[in-house]
Parts: structure tokens; C-alpha cells; sequence
């Protein structure tokens, strides 16, 4: 008996994952949080505060002000390594069939492939999708609920809670978006924005559009019928609810994502935590990236990785029992601002 033969190099597969398109999570729909290669390994922060002031007048000739000199300091960030195993045996296709088309077709080597390769893509996706969730709370986690980046204590800064008392109906819930804003806005120093969005659990976008007060507004809007019937968003598969409230646009997250607990059984965390949201502002120049670096392999030792890299290299198993799939992924999603994101929640 002759041995399994793979009809496909590392390198093939490698560029058939990297076609399949990331479809999934609001947070890549939206692009919130761009890829950004890096060669290297480590990322560094370069923070500068820049001082600037009203100028105080004097007479012609006379010498002005003296500039005050900017802070500067920096912080290091590690990328993480993601690797995943698959593996593809000679009983996930010798003498096995399958349904094509409506006719009874023998399991091929080909099919398994892209099998495979569409479930390594689903796994790195929904990676990614709770690195950049992690990065708006501002406590980036990994699968197995590992701490890698604490922004806040990163750049010693105190995350910024609003409690928006939607329990209580004489809360004046527009007041609370304006300090939502105001924090934002007055953080923002050398950045720029167009505006403020805030993507939430469920229950606390269905408290808040059910509130007396908010829904007073709506009743006396013109546009009041857009309160009966909420425009919905497909966008990353999220079929959650949008609309527009004291200058906030309000973004309804559902669903989980799959993790596994202490004991290594696969468990369902919710996108946002129950009762919760996290706004932040949008349409910026640069406060939030994907950091990507190089693939951990000889072969692309300082090599400058493209956008949205999946790794995969195949080792055939003894004796023609199959292959082995390995692939990684190497990024972290930052915001390089914290002091910009805003957990909002409502006791």
C-alpha cells in the first residue's frame, strides 16, 4: 500500500486560508482596530504629552514665553503567539461518503482539505474578534482567560465608569451620555474624532431604549416610528440592534464566544458582559491597531508579515496515518489611549 500523499505544499494551504475572508465579529466588521505588521515580536508605545497654552502678550521686541518641554515615555508590548493543530487521518476519508448536490459521493482528500481549512480560519477569527473585544474593556484575555495585556495599568491610567442608573426612572439618561462624551472628548489631546459609539450587552441596550425618559424623546421625535422599529445591523453576523441617542450611536452586541474553563471543558462568554457597554470614539487617525508580527518559523525569520497572516505548515504522520496541520497567528489588538474608552453599566 502505497503512502497518503498531499497534494498541496504548506505554502498552497497557506495561501488558501489567508483567501478564506474573515467574516466574523461586529469588531472586524467595523474595522475598529486595523492590522498594523510588525517584524518584530515587540511593539513599543512612544507617549508624548505635548503641553500647550494661551500665549500671554507682550511689548514688540520684547522676548515671549518659554515652551514647556513635552513628557515622553514609552511602553513595551509582547505580541502573542497563536498556535492551533489539525489533523486530517485516513479514516476522515478512506471508505466514507458524503451528500453532494443531492447524490452520494465518495469523502475525497480535496474536500477534507478545505474542511479544514475554513475551521483553522474560524478559530484564528473569533480570536482575533475577542482580542479586539478584550482591547475595549481594556483587559486583554486569552482563550483560556489568561491575562496577556492590562492597558490601564500599562499606561497608569484609572478606567473611566459611568453607571447610567437605568433602574430608576427619573435618571436623566442624556446627561449621562454627555458625560460619556465629555470624558472622550477632553481625552482626546492630539487625536481626532467624528464622533462617539458604544457597543452593549443586550439587556442594557433594552433597558436603555425602554426608558421612560429615553423613550419620551423618541415619542416627541419626528423620527419617532425609528424607536417602534429599531434599525438592525448584519454586519460581522450580529444581528443586534442600532440607533442614535444623546450623540451616541448605540450598538447592540449579541452572542457568545467559545472558551474553555479551569478544567479544560468549552464553555460560551458573552461578547459584552451582561448589564455592560464600552463606548469609544470613532473615525480616529491612529489610537487603535492589530499589532502583527512575524510567523514563529525558519522560514520567515525577520520577514514583515501581511495583513491578517495565518500561518500553516504540514507534517505528514508515521507510517501514512495522515498529516498534521499546524498554524498560527501572531497579534494583540491596542488602544493606545485607553484613557479614551469609557465602560458604561447600569447596577
Amino acid at each position: 500500500m502505497e503512502d497518503l500523499i498531499m497534494p498541496y505544499t504548506g505554502v498552497d494551504l497557506t495561501r488558501e486560508v489567508n483567501r478564506l475572508p474573515n467574516k466574523y465579529g461586529l469588531l472586524n466588521a467595523l474595522n475598529l482596530a486595523p492590522f498594523e505588521p510588525k517584524r518584530s515580536k515587540f511593539v513599543r508605545l512612544d507617549i508624548k504629552d505635548g503641553v500647550i497654552h494661551v500665549l500671554a502678550a507682550r511689548e514688540r521686541g520684547e522676548p515671549g514665553q518659554t515652551g514647556t518641554k513635552s513628557k515622553e515615555k514609552g511602553i513595551i508590548i509582547e505580541i502573542p503567539h497563536f498556535p492551533f493543530l489539525e489533523q486530517i487521518l485516513v479514516d476522515d476519508v478512506d471508505s466514507l461518503v458524503e451528500v453532494l448536490n443531492g447524490q452520494i459521493e465518495p469523502r475525497s482528500l480535496d474536500r477534507e482539505i478545505l474542511k479544514k481549512l475554513m475551521s483553522i480560519r474560524s478559530n484564528h477569527s473569533i480570536t482575533l474578534e475577542f482580542l479586539r473585544l478584550g482591547m475595549l474593556r481594556g483587559e486583554i484575555m486569552d482563550g483560556e482567560g489568561t491575562a496577556l495585556l492590562d492597558l490601564f495599568d500599562a499606561f497608569d491610567i484609572t478606567k473611566k465608569r459611568v453607571n447610567f442608573e437605568l433602574g430608576k426612572e427619573d435618571t436623566d439618561v442624556r446627561a449621562k451620555c454627555e458625560q460619556v462624551i465629555d470624558h472622550i472628548q477632553s481625552n482626546l489631546k492630539g487625536e481626532t474624532s467624528t464622533g462617539v459609539e458604544n457597543i452593549c450587552a443586550p439587556d442594557f441596550f433594552e433597558k436603555l431604549i425602554s426608558h421612560p425618559k429615553v423613550e419620551k424623546f423618541w415619542l416627541q421625535a419626528q423620527n419617532s416610528s425609528e424607536h417602534r422599529e429599531l434599525t438592525r445591523s448584519m454586519m460581522g453576523g450580529n444581528y443586534g440592534r442600532v440607533f442614535e441617542f444623546g450623540g451616541i450611536l448605540w450598538r447592540e452586541y449579541k452572542g457568545s464566544l467559545p472558551v474553555k474553563d479551569e478544567d479544560g471543558k468549552i464553555t460560551s462568554v458573552p461578547n459584552i458582559t451582561s448589564k455592560k457597554g464600552h463606548a469609544y470614539p470613532t473615525g480616529t487617525q491612529n489610537m487603535m491597531r492589530t499589532y502583527e508580527s512575524s510567523a514563529y518559523h525558519m522560514d520567515h525569520i525577520n520577514e514583515m508579515p501581511e495583513e491578517d497572516t495565518i500561518l500553516l505548515s504540514i507534517e505528514p504522520l508515521k507510517h501514512g496515518k495522515g498529516f498534521e496541520l499546524e498554524t498560527q497567528s501572531n497579534r494583540i489588538a491596542v488602544s493606545k489611549q485607553p484613557e479614551c474608552l469609557v465602560e458604561t453599566y447600569s447596577a
